[in-house]
């Protein structure tokens, strides 16, 4: 099936802005239909719908969902590594992070996205993660580039390759409070038995490092088993959906099948 020259790509940002990994057959085929006017859909398996529609975005869309995919991609084969998305830092939410012996955050700017929070967000970042990525299309780099911190990396993708324009150093501005506080209470009571729960009482008896260290192993024992979930589905998981599965750990199956 070839997608129609003509489509505009107003069309295809209103077919992924649509798209939701639950929807059943007859609205996957509905939103299909914007895209291929003339195609009947009535003999296609919920199956080949979501395949279609994966297959029609991941060639054609800009957003940040194909980033992540790729974000993914290329860090679903290091053993040593655990990763997440969507982390909520301050009023910022981290679009892809990986833990291994350093916390690294990857912030994604498409082609669709502005560049307004970018100073904010980089700089709640900065109090929780070891090191610090911008993922950006190559409209943004010129503009990326004033903005950005001495100790951030910056990263372009463009045509299903990544290019690292500027390696990230280590970020000396943590806040161990920050840290603390994108914690759970019973995650804080495990981890850091010293306070008893209390923040401030942690602060007082524990150097930043050592608060820096436990920190790593409480995000990377949190979201572990979600992680491998997505390393032993890998294959059955179709692009825009890769968010969706880390945070279900539902079998592809049902979902795509039924």
């Amino acid at each position: 099936m070839t997608l129609d020259k003509n489509i505009d790509r107003k069309t295809i940002n209103t077919l992924a802005k649509k798209y939701n990994v639950l929807d059943y057959s007859v609205k996957l085929s509905s939103s299909l239909k914007g895209v291929f006017p003339n195609e009947n859909f009535e003999r296609f398996s919920k199956y080949e719908l979501h395949k279609l529609l994966n297959d029609t975005l991941f060639q054609n869309y800009k957003g940040e969902e194909i980033f992540k995919y790729e974000l993914f991609q290329n860090h679903i084969n290091d053993k040593n590594i655990v990763a997440a998305f969507e982390i909520k830092v301050n009023n910022s939410r981290v679009d892809f992070l990986t833990i291994n012996g350093h916390t690294t955050s990857f912030e994604i700017k498409s082609e669709l996205d502005s560049l307004s929070k970018l100073s904010k967000q980089m700089a709640d970042y900065m109090m929780a993660f070891e090191y610090n990525y911008l993922v950006t299309d190559d409209i943004h780099v010129e503009k990326a580039q004033e903005l950005l911190p001495k100790s951030y990396g910056l990263v372009t993708y463009k045509g299903g390759k990544y290019k690292k324009l500027r390696k990230a150093s280590f970020n000396g501005k943590m806040d161990s409070k920050v840290q603390l506080n994108l914690l759970t209470k019973r995650e804080v009571v495990k981890w850091f038995p010293e306070g008893e729960g209390e923040i401030d009482s942690i602060l007082s008896s524990l150097d930043t490092n050592t608060i820096n260290c436990r920190f790593k192993k409480v995000l990377k024992g949190r979201y572990q088993n979600r992680w491998e979930f997505l390393k032993i589905n890998k294959s059955e998981i179709f692009p825009m959906d890769v968010q969706f599965f880390f945070n279900t750990n539902i079998d592809p199956c049902l979902i795509y099948n039924h």
